[in-house]
């Protein structure tokens, strides 16, 4: 199917008070190190990611209390300690609480997920100031959120990853009124590498900016550049990489191989532009290589006292991601609003698709 003839709104909306009469929170906290006479720093930190999300799909509207998957509710643990002066060993630990996450709840499941903690991470490393560093266990693989980069200060709203908000959300044909099988998360795949796994990787030390790492689990491996510099005031963040997993008993996706990558600048006067594409290679005949990009064009001011106020525009096309011919097309408004004092934010979106 094409989205031509569907039409999808949704809003996101996310305070610490009473936001157009509904009352949410997004209360990010990060603690402070524990040492308590040990060699080895204990940080815990984390945060609460709690919104209202409305959708009108053109047959009906829903409204659904979520955990905002674009940042999902989290704590986790680092432990950390020095070897010498060159060499650092540590671990980390982190669970995330998706209690009705927003990219699964849609308009006949007013629920979603376990409500219970969920490993994200649990990996141990060691690091040297001259050679890098090396991680083993479960986290993110070296490609994870290439297709992510962005400066903006909305992520937290609204970014490449479209799905994550309603993304169970399923298109209505406007015509005869009936709902598709297919969703906004089958549609809108950023292409962001390998994810998370039980994986090996290593990473190099920055030099002038750019590092380059690598990973593999069973079955896929990956390589990825990254970059954080700044050129004559302008701050400028990139990551670009190729990953495969064809040799992955669990490849049930169909695909093998995905070159993905993102870019964002932030000039001195608050504008930043944001810009992001990938594709990846169908193992099965006949079958589309699917592709995306993404645009954001955004602007963060100073306009009170609690901290930085970002706004942002977006645009994304994905296609053939469902299917062969499948296109979608989202544009959307996002705003934050930085609370530096308690390290916290509030937030809302506007998307139409």
């Amino acid at each position: 199917m094409t989205t031509t003839k569907n039409n999808l709104i949704t809003a996101l909306l996310s305070a610490t008070a009473i936001v157009g009469g509904v009352a949410v929170m997004s209360a990010p906290a990060h603690a402070g190190s524990i040492k308590n006479g040990s060699p080895v720093d204990l940080t815990i930190g984390g945060h609460v990611n709690r919104a209202v999300l409305l959708v009108d799909d053109g047959n009906e509207t829903s409204y659904r209390h979520v955990d905002n998957e674009n940042d999902s509710t989290i704590i986790f643990f680092e432990a950390e300690g020095k070897v010498n002066a060159e060499i650092t060993i540590g671990a980390a630990f982190a669970a995330k609480m998706r209690s009705n996450a927003s990219n699964e709840v849609s308009a006949t499941a007013e629920s979603a997920g376990s409500g219970q903690f969920e490993h994200d991470q649990s990996d141990i490393y060691v690091s040297h100031a001259r050679f890098g560093t090396l991680t083993m266990g479960e986290g993110s693989m070296a490609s994870d959120a290439i297709s992510e980069v962005d400066l903006s200060g909305t992520a937290v709203a609204g970014y490449s990853s479209i799905g994550d908000m309603a993304g169970g959300f399923a298109f209505v044909n406007s015509a005869t009124g009936v709902r598709s099988s297919a969703t906004i998360g089958d549609t809108a795949d950023n292409l962001d590498g390998l994810d998370a796994g039980d994986r090996l990787m290593y990473e190099t030390p920055s030099f002038n900016g750019f590092s380059l790492a690598t990973s593999t689990t069973s079955g896929a491996v990956d390589a990825v550049v990254r970059y954080a510099g700044d050129f004559g005031g302008v701050a400028v963040e990139a990551a670009a990489g190729w990953y495969n997993n064809s040799s992955n008993a669990n490849n049930d996706d169909a695909f093998e191989d995905g070159v993905s990558g993102s870019v964002s600048a932030l000039f001195g006067n608050g504008i930043n532009v944001t810009f992001a594409a990938g594709t990846k290679s169908a193992a099965t005949q006949g079958r589309d290589d699917p592709m995306f990009y993404y645009g954001k064009l955004g602007y963060i001011a100073k306009l009170n006292s609690w901290g930085n106020t970002n706004f942002a525009v977006d645009y994304g096309r994905y296609e053939d991601v469902a299917q062969n011919g499948a296109s979608f097309d989202t544009i959307g408004v996002q705003a934050v609003q930085d609370i530096e004092s308690i390290g916290s934010s509030m937030y809302g979106v506007l998307s139409l698709s």
